[in-house]
């Protein structure tokens, strides 16, 4: 059942004077129904890195196949491994724009992959494939170390609640292209059910744990220098993250329309692909001079996480970029100069993600002298990104979650 959160205590108390709405916001999106036990999945996600501290691997696989706390019912249980598991791509996945530009196809013909790029061609379950691999310590995992198993459960479990949000996003569009806009059932409600799996509700420290606080991690490496002050031109991700949600909520109910729905689904996949771009950046160059078997596994789990959407702005790029962060590759195998040879891959894909250097960023504390004699492909020109919503609060009475 729902732990008791300080955001329900804040939802009695507040009064709402843009529009009346009785739920409580997570991090800054206000949603048009009760998401509360969705975004408690973020206490999966703390609960396995808790086992794994305690190198608990049998309690960590439990939870991830059996879940803990994010209930669908008073006794159904909701879990990560259903997320990604076969018979859940047979039955949701399949089809979808994110999950297709992993695998193979399209996406659905009311909003279809953009790009004109390529796929990864990824076997369906990839993910539940990497995660029970590493958590029994087989296949690829099979005679690696404990660290390095830690490392991809904890960074992958991320990439696996992004995939179902973005599954959620999905559902949400289909229900808007079959008219049905309800706010307690139709597209508002999927919609935010994406929201609270990316961002999740932790009463500590809004957004701990969850997916959103990657690219929180990332907006913080680049887009903000050591003073803490912003960076010039450098995309704040979470900060677009939440505005485009808020696009996309208003565009779900009665009235919105569907390609605003699609667009802002689009939108929010160029923020989740930066923080992957910036992942693989930061841990490239970390992961070298000297040789650090963990920061290789991040820069591979974290790029994997939005590699997809790479591949389909420009062909080659994530599945490049993927084999060059290989997590099987020793040492030895890995290019000389890994970031050069990461950076080299990424820059083709800026311009079709609607992204350029300055908007990427340099990682703070980046060493300059990997960029000598490095022959990158040139930056693109400056683009322009959608500007989403500053602020919206649906006018609801759905029913209050506790």
């Amino acid at each position: 059942m729902a732990r008791v959160l300080s955001l329900v205590a804040a939802a009695g108390a507040a009064t709402l004077a843009a529009a009346a709405n009785p739920h409580a916001a997570m991090g800054g999106y206000q949603p048009a129904t009760n998401v509360i036990e969705h975004s408690q999945i973020v206490y999966d996600i703390e609960a396995i890195q808790t086992a794994l501290s305690a190198d608990d691997f049998t309690e960590a696989k439990n939870i991830y196949m059996n879940g803990k706390y994010s209930c669908k019912s008073t006794s159904n249980m909701r879990n990560l491994q259903g997320f990604v598991k076969q018979a859940t791509y047979d039955a949701k996945l399949n089809g979808t724009a994110f999950v297709d530009a992993f695998v193979d196809g399209d996406g659905p013909s009311y909003g279809p992959i953009p790009g004109s790029g390529g796929r990864l061609m990824l076997s369906p379950t990839f993910w539940d494939d990497f995660l029970l691999g590493a958590l029994d310590g087989t296949g690829d995992f099979l005679g690696m170390s404990t660290a390095i198993r830690k490392v991809a459960i904890n960074k992958g479990v991320l990439g696996v609640s992004t995939l179902y949000a973005a599954y959620e996003m999905e559902s949400a569009i289909g229900k808007k292209y079959d008219d049905n806009s309800a706010d307690a059932s139709g597209a508002p409600h999927a919609w935010d059910e994406g929201w609270a799996f990316l961002y999740g509700s932790h009463p500590a420290d809004d957004g701990k744990y969850s997916a959103w606080e990657f690219s929180k991690k990332r907006d913080l490496d680049f887009a903000y220098n050591s003073s803490a002050q912003a960076v010039e031109g450098a995309t704040v991700a979470t900060d677009m993250l939440l505005k485009y949600f808020l696009h996309g909520l208003r565009a779900s109910r009665s009235g919105g329309v569907l390609a605003d729905m699609v667009a802002a689904r689009n939108n929010i996949y160029r923020m989740l692909a930066l923080s992957s771009i910036r992942a693989a950046l930061k841990y490239a160059e970390k992961a070298q001079n000297p040789y650090n078997e963990e920061y290789h596994m991040e820069a591979y789990v974290y790029f994997l996480v939005a590699a997809n959407w790479v591949e389909q702005a420009y062909a080659g790029a994530g599945t490049n970029v993927l084999a060059l962060l290989d997590f099987k590759k020793t040492e030895a195998q890995l290019s000389s100069n890994l970031y050069c040879a990461v950076k080299t891959e990424l820059v083709p894909s800026y311009q079709p993600l609607g992204l350029d250097c300055a908007k990427v960023g340099v990682l703070k504390g980046h060493d300059d002298t990997l960029d000598d004699n490095c022959n990158a492909p040139a930056c693109p020109a400056t683009q322009t990104l959608p500007t989403g919503l500053d602020s919206y609060v649906p006018d609801v009475t759905t029913t209050v979650g506790s």
